[in-house]
């Protein structure tokens, strides 16, 4: 069977995974999801927590769901993987021991574009357009094309996303937010590697908990999601990192050291 997902560890231990499935324009198929899912869990198990997603083809990043797999529950037939791939893929890109970032190089859709916003960064190439269709299929977006998209760019300009299926280019996305860095064509994977590079030198422990403190910031009532986050505080204050990091850091403002010339 034809390798869709491939894997490359960086010498820094980034791992970039790239789709290849110019048959379907890599929509996302559910063997396509289950690969990536699959992926992404044994690399974090094996101790990796910089994820890149990236695709081979120029014009699309990753695209809607593979209808004929949706359609095959409903028909009767076998799908190219268990749907619930979906659900073990989405919770491996929210998993908080890992920072993913989405380099998207090609148009974005329905359950690709879902994807793409539930990676923690996401960095755009000029022309690039994002997509939720589903209203013309005349169904609604499962995966947070909604629920996330509204918590990027606010519930006015994402009801005219899910309610119209427009496309929206990725400058308009930048103006609103939804994406981190907008870059040249062709140079999304290089800008994606640069950033993934600076993340993979911070202290990986506080990257976890940080992601921790953020997820729950967009999910708890504001008293639950501080008193989480000085919880998390209070639980790697006095770690050993922390404490020789803090008084590296002392040291140099009583040698007169600037904050704004230290070095971290």
């Amino acid at each position: 069977m034809k390798k869709i997902i491939n894997k490359e560890i960086l010498p820094n231990g980034v791992v970039v995974l790239t789709m290849n499935n110019p048959e379907v324009n890599n929509n996302i198929t559910w063997k396509a999801a289950e690969d990536l899912f699959l992926e992404i869990k044994s690399s974090r198990e094996s101790g990796s927590n910089i994820f890149i997603l990236a695709s081979a083809l120029s014009d699309h990043w990753f695209e809607h769901a593979w209808l004929e797999d949706i359609l095959a529950i409903y028909e009767g037939r076998e799908t190219t993987a268990p749907g619930v791939s979906w659900f073990y893929l989405m919770r491996e890109l929210t998993h908080p021991d890992i920072i993913t970032i989405a380099s998207i190089n090609g148009r974005a859709s329905g359950g690709g574009a879902e994807i793409g916003w539930a990676c923690d960064l996401r960095i755009a190439e000029e022309g690039v357009k994002f997509c939720q269709p589903e209203v013309d299929l005349n169904l609604t977006t499962g995966l947070g094309g909604t629920s996330r998209v509204a918590r990027l760019i606010g519930p006015t300009k994402a009801a005219e996303l899910v309610f119209l299926g427009n496309e929206f280019s990725a400058e308009e996305m930048l103006d609103l937010k939804a994406i981190n860095r907008l870059v040249k064509k062709g140079d999304s994977l290089k800008s994606s590697k640069d950033l993934a590079d600076e993340l993979s030198k911070k202290p990986k422990d506080a990257l976890v908990l940080l992601k921790k403190i953020l997820n729950d910031s967009l999910e708890l009532p504001l008293s639950e999601a501080l008193r989480s986050e000085q919880d998390l505080f209070q639980s790697i204050v006095n770690s050993d990192g922390a404490t020789k990091k803090m008084r590296d850091v002392q040291d140099m403002y009583f040698k007169g050291i600037k904050p704004k010339d230290i070095i971290y």
